[in-house]
């Protein structure tokens, strides 16, 4: 299929980049955490000024992250051999994304806007830690289509709140399965200290391949605050800047706040394409696309509390907008 042949370029520079992130030399290593820590994170456009209901209008994501070295031998084998030392952790992530054209009350949508679409995908991660980086190595199942839930859901709340459904969804993308790995790495660089207060970068680079989306993508954030060895930054889901789930204070009370940008080259993302492998709508996908979030958290007695605002670029053709949404997460240690 045509829309695979840039995408297998860009799988092929993919795996070039990540291939290289194995650790060289002797690296220092955080303590072994003991704690299992469970996250409940939401992200939509209501979130954000102003609300738009449309587009990426909503993500729901239930994480889990176990403790140090509880993980199978194989599984850590796999990620010291790709990644080199480093203390290793699993996550466990179910979420839901619900995506829809900019004009939602159309019974009848433009076919070169948005398609309707929803995912629901478990997703499972392995962290690699040093004191300097975090890498990342996971995958993930999934459906779109109808099996997704998307419509019950958005227009199951619309319903509560006493808004109008959205008239579209009997276009979305049809059921179809999917399969996506990714990998990347965060460095944690210090920058500055004033006093008490820290300033650090934290550069990434991350790339994914499967049949949802393949791209690859760098960025950084900066942030100041303290006790910012806690963490790696705040958690958003896939594809921004995350930092993932796992965090380890490092004094009672933390916090943060940040900026950071990001550029991504998409060669594929099934969810603004159509299916893959049957006949639905789509349109053409923008290759070129970035991103601004900015945002806080605190980590106090144990719980982790996240505030992220994003600003995304167009993400397809046809005068398609630039939009924003927030996400807000709580993570909670025991």
């Amino acid at each position: 299929m045509k829309k695979y042949a840039t995408a297998t370029c860009l799988a092929v520079l993919g795996i070039a980049a990540l291939g290289g992130l194995s650790s060289a030399g002797a690296a220092t290593l955080p303590p072994d955490d003991p704690h299992s820590i469970v996250t409940i994170q939401l992200e939509n456009d209501a979130l954000s000024i102003p609300s738009t209901d449309e587009l990426y209008t909503s993500g729901e994501r239930l994480g889990y992250v176990g403790p140090t070295g509880a993980l199978p031998g194989f599984i850590s084998d796999l990620g010291r051999g790709i990644f080199g030392e480093g203390t290793q952790r699993l996550e466990f992530d179910l979420q839901q994304q619900i995506f829809t054209p900019t004009k939602t009350q159309l019974y009848n949508p433009n076919p070169q806007d948005r398609p309707y679409a929803g995912q629901l995908s478990l997703r499972l991660s392995l962290i690699q830690d040093t004191m300097q980086t975090r890498s990342i190595a996971g995958v993930a199942v999934g459906v779109v289509g109808p099996a997704a839930l998307g419509q019950p859901v958005q227009n199951g709340f619309h319903e509560i709140i006493g808004q109008t459904p959205n008239r579209g969804w009997r276009y979305q993308l049809h059921n179809e399965p999917t399969l996506d790995f990714s990998g990347g790495r965060i460095w944690r660089e210090e920058v500055a200290n004033f006093g008490p207060i820290g300033v650090q970068v934290l550069p990434q680079i991350t790339g994914q391949i499967g049949n949802t989306e393949i791209y690859a993508q760098t960025g950084a954030i900066v942030r100041f605050g303290q006790g910012l060895d806690s963490d790696f930054g705040p958690a958003v889901m896939q594809p921004q800047l995350s930092g993932m789930d796992a965090y380890t204070p490092t004094r009672p009370f933390v916090w943060y706040v940040f900026g950071g940008v990001l550029g991504r080259l998409v060669a594929h993302d099934m969810l603004i394409q159509g299916n893959d492998f049957q006949s639905s709508r789509g349109t053409g996908l923008t290759h070129l696309q970035g991103s601004l979030e900015f945002g806080a958290a605190v980590i106090y007695r144990g719980v982790r509390i996240s505030a992220v605002e994003t600003i995304e670029t167009p993400q397809f053709h046809h005068s398609a907008p630039a939009f924003q949404y927030g996400s807000v997460a709580l993570s909670v240690r025991f």
